[in-house]
């Protein structure tokens, strides 16, 4: 009995330590996720534009955090595209594929980034790129087309 208790005991350490290896082994902590509640709130901003702000969107009154520029990525845009722009590999996770990304920068590196998930479309914007300096990251909406502001 006590032969077999020892077995079950090594095997399972032996399971916890390989899933424990496993866990170790797949992790990608250089992901940057979506950040929903910042995604949701751009796309509310954008549209309720017309009826509440007079069709004025100010992206520094929508973030709580530090940044000193936004990058605009138009919707499809290729991950080494992204990459090649902001000078390193884009890791950056959406759950699915929705619309243009804002790509929050401070410095060199993206300190947060969210996607627009509404109805609306982009005009006026250089693409694939556009740059909105923190001084200047205003939109303007109207009928759902978002121009620079």
């Amino acid at each position: 009995m006590t032969k077999a208790l020892i077995a079950v005991g090594i095997a399972l350490a032996l399971l916890i330590g390989g899933l424990g290896l496993a866990v170790y082994l797949t992790r990608d902590e250089d992901n940057l996720e979506v950040d929903n509640m910042l995604a949701e709130n751009l796309t509310k901003a954008i549209a309720l534009a017309q009826s509440d702000t007079g069709g004025r969107v100010v992206l520094p009154s929508l973030t709580a955090f530090d940044w000193d520029r936004v990058l605009l990525v138009q919707q499809d845009t290729p991950v080494r595209a992204i990459s090649r722009r902001i000078g390193y590999p884009w890791t950056g996770v959406v759950g699915f594929r929705t619309g243009d990304e804002f790509l929050f920068m401070k410095g060199r590196r993206v300190v947060r980034f969210a996607d627009y998930r509404g109805d609306g479309r982009f005009a006026g914007f250089a693409r694939p790129f556009a740059v909105l300096p923190r001084a200047h990251a205003v939109l303007r909406v109207r009928d759902l087309v978002v121009t620079p502001g």
